[in-house]
């Protein structure tokens, strides 16, 4: 939350787990990529600074369910930040820009390559102003090559990448995955952990780096199995042919009375425990793998499991070492007692709704939450007031009802 003079205050027992305090984050982008790059390095304790345009701001206010004026989704990704507007057009907006950037660590922005250059504010002139300066610079697939002006989103990118070709059965077109990969991985966690990595050393060093970030290469140059063996001279064989994709009747998912169930037992001590528990399958105990045993292997678990329901499955694998698992739905997962046991969900008084928790323990506990998502502009006062270049906070908007 914020205290009177605008600084965000430290609520949280975890609030010592700061790696990052001190640091000054510049973030420039829009959208979900950036944001969820920046919300990591606030979570670690970097005070980030929303840079937005004095009209809409940041566009990722508007998606979803309204709350408070905003997106939900926004006050997810926006929490424990600071929000001022400039007109990077405007002579006392650029001068109130370059005095940030003075005392900035990082700067992150997610323009199309070329936009940042031609505003004034190349890598070189933001080194200019500020030598030890950490610039990440997000885009769909990076600053150079064929495709580097090309507009795309995550779906873009998944094509491009090469998994949406593997995304199909085996007759029909591609289905996408309900979750942006390549803007989460290539454009969120990626250069969040560059920058973490290249901070302390600019500092050091009074050098600062450039970080080229495609959000396409976040998913094309994942490394995998498949494409190794691509890379090593073994043909692809389609879709549905892989290790992990649909080849291997032991690693896939199977009908049951209500729902589904995930099986992926590809080392031998687990598909001997399934083969204990299903039955019907002694002849195939070290064939798993066998091309020629699949279509017997896949026909016994397809017949076992559609005469079961999913209490039938957790009550016969539940603490085996099968890797057998019950497919949940979103809900279902944030209801589990897994979610419970690892406090998944952060319903915190200051934060006008529930938000998911950073993905990962530090010492045994979640990282401290720093605060809110901030208002378009609510912290113009605050942060150039400091800077002694003044500017009055955005009127606040209506709040629209939930």
């Amino acid at each position: 939350m914020n205290d009177d003079n605008g600084t965000i205050r430290q609520h949280d027992p975890g609030a010592s787990y700061q790696p990052l305090a001190g640091v000054r984050v510049l973030d420039l982008t829009r959208l979900l990529p950036g944001n969820l790059c920046t919300l990591a390095l606030a979570q670690l304790g970097a005070e980030v600074i929303k840079v937005e345009d004095t009209g809409a701001g940041d566009y990722m206010r508007g998606f979803g369910r309204q709350v408070d004026g905003a997106g939900v989704c926004h006050h997810s990704v926006n929490r424990g930040k600071l929000s001022v507007t400039l007109d990077l057009k405007d002579v006392a907006d650029r001068e109130r820009f370059e005095a940030l950037v003075a005392t900035a660590d990082v700067l992150v922005e997610s323009f199309r390559p070329g936009v940042m250059g031609r505003l004034g504010y190349d890598v070189e002139t933001l080194h200019g102003i500020r030598p030890s300066l950490v610039i990440a610079s997000i885009s769909g697939y990076g600053s150079n090559g064929p495709l580097s002006q090309e507009a795309g989103h995550d779906l873009n990118y998944l094509a491009f990448s090469g998994l949406l070709d593997r995304l199909r059965p085996q007759l029909g077109p591609s289905v996408g995955p309900p979750l942006p990969l390549a803007d989460l991985v290539g454009g969120g966690l990626v250069p969040a952990l560059l920058i973490t990595a290249f901070v302390g050393q600019a500092r050091q060093s009074r050098r600062g780096v450039w970080i080229d970030a495609a959000m396409a290469e976040g998913i094309a140059l994942l490394p995998h199995v498949l494409i190794n063996d691509l890379l090593n001279g073994q043909p692809s064989t389609g879709p549905r042919s892989s290790l992990l994709d649909g080849g291997l009747a032991c690693y896939g998912t199977y009908a049951l009375t209500d729902g589904q169930v995930a099986i992926a037992s590809l080392e031998i001590k687990f598909w001997l425990t399934v083969c204990d528990l299903v039955g019907g399958l002694d002849d195939y105990r070290g064939k798993h793998e066998d091309p020629a045993s699949q279509p017997a292997i896949r026909r016994r678990l397809t017949e076992y499991f559609l005469g079961r329901s999913r209490a039938d499955i957790e009550a016969v694998f539940g603490g085996r070492d099968a890797c057998v698992t019950v497919v949940r739905s979103y809900e279902e997962m944030l209801e589990s007692d897994q979610a419970k046991a690892r406090d998944f969900l952060v319903d915190h008084p200051d934060l006008p709704v529930p938000v998911l928790a950073f993905p990962a323990m530090v010492d045994g506990r979640r990282l401290a939450e720093r605060g809110p998502a901030p208002a378009h502009g609510e912290h113009n006062s605050h942060v150039f007031g400091a800077l002694g270049l003044e500017r009055e906070p955005v009127p606040a908007r209506p709040r629209e009802a939930s």
